[in-house]
């Protein structure tokens, strides 16, 4: 079945080498673009156990019931027992009483993460094919449609809206943000995006870098005093809120997440921003790179709020796709250029290649070899065992601060 991969690589490259230097509107790359964006739609909404958060979905699932009666008291029992957003139990629900199926679920919420992903990079680069690519290969495909399946539909809300603030069209971003909150409750973040803007410059990722390093120095002190105190009361959501916010790392640990999130990252950005000859494009740019740098001091420095860094994730790899692209083709700056590439090749394969001790199987067996809805193989049941795993691990008390 992995064949259907072999397929999308193979397609991907040979429209990236006969469409991703046309710089013009072009029909025929728009086409080819949107084909390539069904066809991801297709290769995870037809998946079976693709994933490993996928589990738990699924699971969920045969829990919601087959009609709509219930909906009221649904939507509070799983906010208050799972913190799961409104329109997400809605989505469930509706799956269940009309088609007794969770690929429905899983299929409208391939559609809704790639559309968005595949607009959002028609607007932002020519290099359509590649970007894809880079989009498949960082597993972020993956991770977008089977493992934060709920925050990918906040995301492709949030996605839609980022760009049409930047459009000057601010009432669509008003408009999305709700719709993104009710699906997960880590869409606040798009709220920070309005406020941020600042001059970029080398000088502003010497000032990032040390406000994440003050920020983690001390977070113990300001975490551990003021979060119970702001949280307080019960229920799910509070819990993942306080679970999140006490996560620690060590000073290796900020270090890692310091190249990882915020300076590859921001030379990868920069560099693409300063060549770029469009100047609504760099205004743009230089907005998405203000809106980086506060997720990536958040990421850096309260290792439990990484995953807010996903609602740049895909302005990022854009962006990393220009600068893949250019690699090459500007001589300038190459062996800084090539040095900070083969750093951030090495932290994804670090990040991706740790095995999981118990089933001695590695991130990316999640997904891979390809599972579909047509082979219901029992096989792909250990990748829900080494989440369990994993699971397991992330919430240890190794890495959490004590909160007194």
């Amino acid at each position: 079945m992995s064949i259907f991969y072999l397929i999308f690589i193979v397609l991907a490259v040979y429209f990236s080498y006969r469409y991703d230097g046309i710089e013009e509107y072009d029909s025929h790359k728009q086409h080819r673009l949107w084909l390539m964006c069904g066809y991801l739609i297709c290769l995870t909404g037809f998946s079976y156990g693709l994933g490993g958060d996928k589990f738990v979905y699924m699971q969920e699932f045969e829990e919601y019931p087959a009609d709509f009666s219930e909906v009221g008291d649904n939507i509070w029992l799983q906010f208050m027992l799972r913190g799961q957003m409104p329109l997400w139990t809605i989505l469930n629900i509706f799956g269940k009483a009309v088609f007794n199926s969770f690929y429905s679920v899983q299929l409208v919420q391939s559609a809704a993460i790639n559309t968005a992903v595949c607009y959002i990079a028609s607007k932002y680069t020519h290099r359509y094919f590649l970007f894809l690519l880079v989009y498949f290969f960082t597993l972020q495909y993956f991770v977008f449609n089977t493992e934060v399946m709920r925050e990918g539909f906040a995301m492709s809300f949030a996605l839609v809206g980022m760009h049409q603030w930047m459009n000057g069209k601010k009432w669509v971003f008003f408009l999305m943000f709700p719709l993104a909150l009710l699906f997960h409750i880590s869409a606040v973040t798009m709220l920070l995006f309005p406020l941020v803007r600042f001059r970029i410059s080398w000088m502003t990722l010497v000032i990032a870098f040390m406000v994440a390093f003050c920020l983690w120095l001390f977070s113990d002190l300001v975490l551990g005093r003021v979060m119970m105190a702001v949280l307080g009361g019960m229920g799910a959501m509070v819990q993942k809120v306080l679970f999140y916010s006490i996560q620690a790392s060590t000073i290796f640990g900020f270090l890692r997440s310091a190249l990882t999130y915020l300076i590859f990252p921001f030379v990868i950005m920069y560099s693409v921003t300063s060549l770029e000859p469009s100047e609504t494009l760099r205004r743009c740019r230089e907005k998405i790179m203000s809106f980086m740098i506060v997720l990536a001091i958040l990421a850096c420095s309260l290792a439990g709020f990484i995953r807010l860094y996903n609602y740049v994730q895909i302005f990022y790899l854009i962006m990393l796709a220009d600068f893949l692209y250019m690699l090459f083709r500007v001589k300038d700056h190459l062996v800084i250029r090539l040095g900070v590439l083969v750093g951030t090749l090495f932290l994804l394969t670090l990040r991706y290649m740790t095995p999981y001790k118990t089933t001695k199987t590695y991130y990316y067996d999640y997904f891979f070899p390809y599972t579909c809805i047509l082979d219901e193989d029992k096989k792909v049941y250990i990748r829900e065992i080494a989440h369990t795993e994993a699971t397991a691990a992330e919430e240890s008390d190794n890495n959490v601060r004590e909160i007194e």
